[in-house]
């Protein structure tokens, strides 16, 4: 039986000329685990929303051709027999998660199938073991890791035990352990006989995993067959894609390093409620240095940086720049002094346009008849930004429109445009695929070349050692710092 089944299937989002997938023919057979691969814009994420009726049912456009998902049409069937059929990890998970507590995350979607209390918590005890979470049952969502959230998604899609799952980035925001422990899941899932999608911007372990490979670009199926076969016979296409790394290259010169400009001393944190989150983390970054912060899912990461940012209270004597305790200061005056980009970019939007996002910070939100024109220098930077993110051609679109790697990419020029002495950049590379990295690297670089530093933190440490020269890990609490090890990307 096919789990899907499309014809000259194509799809085009409202206000937009042009299709996000183009005639897309497929057949997935159930049982199967097929890895749909592809750079930013390429149509992935569209394709798994298409497959449980989000699109077009909730987000509107137009929707072309025949889809088929276990012999349901996803747009017209009604949502209580597509649920079972289909289900879904959105690239957004945060956009999943409705209520404030785990257990309560993961029963949402089997109690409003009206399913008896003890199927409900049988679904919950058994999803929450399945993505490690049991130990945070009861703990308020809000007070977990982004990779944490993301296995709660996960989890909450388990719950509802479709036949066919779709997950989308489901690695984008999970440490190594929690990735292999997923990829073990969807063997388990497929084990069961449940179909299993996964999506993601790199040829990475899911696809070597899968049994099958399908590669989108541009809208459209371009290469379909085995990852071994694949990775033998068309590699130079893959990377040309930016679905493969290109041959190893020689480092750029590192920025030459000017005097300390951040000091960290003995800093510790604990949660309301007893959770240690930091013990005595302590290190310096200079001018010019770029420091990558690594560390397991929950391990303090985003804490410290909203420490760095005056976004939760630090003590006094724990945090300086340039000598001055920031201990106190109003978040405006940090944030004029630090650049921040969350995990989350599309919580910092707030303009109809790329342009208008972009200069929002020159003009401070100013309505158009009050905003001091741009500098030719103002508008020379904010262009060269564009061209390096690659959105020069997306300056009328709106931000919310671009994919997951053009928002991401539109976060760090946002910050870039304003002078900052640091930027702090939270998994700026989460899902994105090797073309857009190479551009987070020259985007950095070039920062760290003006004077800046920068504190990058993420899961990919071996894609990003070859430029930095401060590695810092965190580990339950504790902050080790040492050189980044010299490898290429």
């Amino acid at each position: 039986m096919k789990a899907v089944h499309s014809e000259q299937l194509s799809y085009r989002y409202d206000g937009e000329s042009s299709y996000a997938l183009k005639e897309v023919n497929l057949e997935i057979l159930c049982g199967s685990w097929t890895a749909i691969i592809g750079a930013s814009g390429s149509g992935k994420s569209t394709l798994c929303q298409l497959l449980n009726g989000t699109l077009p049912r909730s987000g509107g456009g137009l929707r072309e051709g025949k889809l088929e998902v276990m012999g349901l049409d996803p747009a017209a069937a009604e949502l209580a027999e597509i649920i079972p059929a289909a289900g879904v990890l959105f690239q957004e998970h945060e956009a999943q998660l409705v209520r404030g507590i785990v257990e309560d995350e993961v029963a949402f979607g089997p109690e409003n199938l009206c399913h008896p209390p003890e199927e409900v918590n049988r679904r919950i005890d058994l999803a929450l073991a399945a993505v490690q979470l049991s130990d945070r049952r009861h703990d308020a969502v809000r007070r977990l890791s982004g990779g944490q959230r993301q296995r709660t998604a996960i989890a909450a899609v388990l719950s509802l035990q479709p036949q066919l799952l779709v997950f989308d980035d489901a690695c984008a925001s999970l440490d190594a352990a929690a990735q292999g422990s997923f990829l073990q899941l969807c063997t388990a899932l497929q084990e069961e006989g449940r179909t299993v999608i996964t999506a993601s911007g790199r040829f990475d372990d899911a696809a070597r995993s899968a049994s099958r490979v399908i590669v989108l670009s541009g809208g459209g199926v371009v290469l379909d067959g085995p990852p071994a076969e694949l990775l033998r016979r068309c590699h130079g296409q893959l990377a040309e894609l930016g679905l493969l790394p290109r041959l190893p290259r020689e480092a750029a010169a590192a920025a030459p390093l000017g005097p300390a400009l951040l000091e960290v001393k003995g800093l510790t944190f604990t949660y309301p409620g007893g959770r240690r989150a930091l013990a005595g983390a302590a290190f310096t970054l200079r001018r010019g240095e770029w420091a990558l912060l690594t560390g397991k899912n929950g391990s303090g990461k985003t804490t410290l940086s909203r420490l760095l940012m005056g976004l939760a209270p630090a003590p006094r004597g724990t945090i300086s720049y340039e000598g001055r305790d920031l201990a106190g200061r109003p978040v405006h005056e940090t944030a004029a002094l630090f650049g921040y980009v969350f995990q989350q970019p599309e919580h910092m939007f707030t303009s109809h346009s790329v342009w208008e996002e972009l200069i929002y910070g020159l003009h401070g939100g100013l309505p158009p008849a009050q905003r001091p024109e741009l500098t030719p220098q103002q508008r020379e930077l904010a262009e060269e930004l564009l061209a390096e993110a690659g959105l020069t051609a997306r300056l009328e679109a709106s931000p919310y429109l671009l994919s997951r790697g053009e928002r991401r990419l539109l976060a760090v020029i946002c910050q870039l445009i304003l002078p900052k002495a640091l930027y702090i950049l939270d998994e700026p590379t989460a899902g994105m695929d090797y073309r857009d990295i190479s551009r987070i690297v020259k985007l950095c670089r070039s920062a760290c070349h003006r004077g800046a530093a920068v504190l990058l933190i993420t899961h990919d440490p071996e894609l990003l050692a070859a430029e930095a020269t401060l590695s810092l890990h965190l580990d339950g609490g504790r902050l080790t710092a040492a050189p980044a090890p010299q490898t290429q990307l």
